[in-house]
């Protein structure tokens, strides 16, 4: 992972959106904390073809609604 789950939960802390590729995080990685994202962030997940669509789906359903962008 080039940025640990602990810089990503302070962006989310302090509003921010990012965008990851799902080739270095896995979905489980990122549901303890996208539920706290800002409604007008963005989570970009790129390459998300590699999780599986229920890890997908659970991303977006955790996520405000908006927020969980996927390019597959």
């Amino acid at each position: 992972m080039p940025i640990s789950i602990d810089i990503l939960v302070a962006i989310i802390q302090s509003g921010g959106g990012f965008e990851i590729d799902a080739k270095e995080y896995a979905a489980a990685d990122l549901l303890p904390f996208i539920g706290q994202m800002n409604q007008t962030s963005v989570l970009r997940v790129r390459n998300a073809i590699v999780w599986q669509p229920e890890e997908t789906i659970a991303v977006a359903r955790t996520a405000p609604p908006g927020v969980a962008e996927f390019v597959f």
